[in-house]
């Protein structure tokens, strides 16, 4: 995971797992000496399976997303941390991590015909496949389903409508294809975010985290691999950047494996010296 600051308060920086201190102290993992910022601001932990912000100092300000956070909160891939005025965004290690070689829509396969009438309560029913749920913005905590095509927009006639200023009226689609799910750009002035990383078109897994200026989704669709189980069972590289070095906490040293000849000799000691002692024992018994 990497953490990109939009204003250039701090070069980008490469997280790995375990604890990273975040503040304006010298002895933080990453230190950003800038107003606000508090000397021991807080701390993201990266697990095996969870990214978890833990604030450190009370009064200082932290946000998610544009949402206060005053203990701990759980992290993705795109969201936006807050400490005070300085922002850094939450990204995979490489860009190029998002493929955008999207199918062509010509190879794409025909919509289903529509059901009889007589189904659609049925239809209604069944929970669909793949959702996006709302975790900022206006359709915060609210599901949309996508079946089929979801066309996303501030126009009216869109699926999807995010009245906002940099969204086009046609923004963007999403595809929910049967053998992948395809975000594919309509020819927007601005592109959207997947994981924190700006495209045009992209190539969707679940809980991947896409937005829309400050309107962001996660996509929900069980039963599909995710990004990491599909990298993982690939032949790519993983997510390595040649240029930023990764943060690491120390391991704690190995004690060294005692010789079986030192051993011996402190054995061997120890026999001599209770010679030693017997043998002044002997002289005090003559003695007296």
């Amino acid at each position: 995971m990497r953490l990109y600051f939009p204003n250039k308060e701090n070069a980008d920086v490469l997280i790995a797992a375990g604890d990273t201190a975040i503040g304006a102290a010298s002895d933080n993992a990453v230190v950003l000496q800038r107003p606000g910022v508090a000397a021991h601001h807080v701390s993201l932990g990266v697990h095996e399976r969870s990214m978890v912000l833990s604030v450190l100092d009370a009064q200082a300000r932290t946000h998610v997303n544009a949402r206060p956070v005053r203990e701990k909160a759980l992290l993705r891939l795109g969201d936006v941390v807050s400490l005070d005025t300085v922002q850094f965004i939450l990204k995979p290690d490489r860009d190029d991590s998002i493929r955008t070689n999207v199918p062509s829509q010509k190879s794409m396969p025909p919509q289903a015909a529509p059901e009889p009438e007589n189904s659609a309560t049925r239809l209604r029913l069944v929970p669909p496949k793949v959702v996006l749920r709302g975790v900022s913005g206006s359709y915060f905590g609210k599901i949309i389903p996508v079946r089929g095509r979801l066309v996303i927009g501030r126009g009216s006639e869109c699926d999807l409508i995010l009245d906002e200023a940099e969204m086009s009226r046609r923004h963007a689609v999403i595809e929910n294809a049967g053998d992948g799910i395809f975000l594919r750009d309509l020819g927007s002035a601005n592109g959207t975010f997947v994981n924190g990383v700006q495209v045009r078109d992209a190539v969707l897994h679940p809980d991947d985290q896409i937005a829309f200026d400050r309107n962001r989704f996660l996509l929900e669709a069980p039963g599909l691999p995710t990004r990491e189980e599909v990298l993982a069972s690939s032949d790519e590289a993983p997510n390595i950047t040649q240029t930023m070095q990764a943060i690491r906490m120390p391991e704690p040293p190995r004690r060294a494996p005692v010789d079986e000849r030192n051993r011996n000799d402190i054995w061997w000691l120890i026999g001599a010296a209770a010679l030693i002692g017997l043998g002044l024992a002997v002289l005090l018994f003559v003695k007296f």
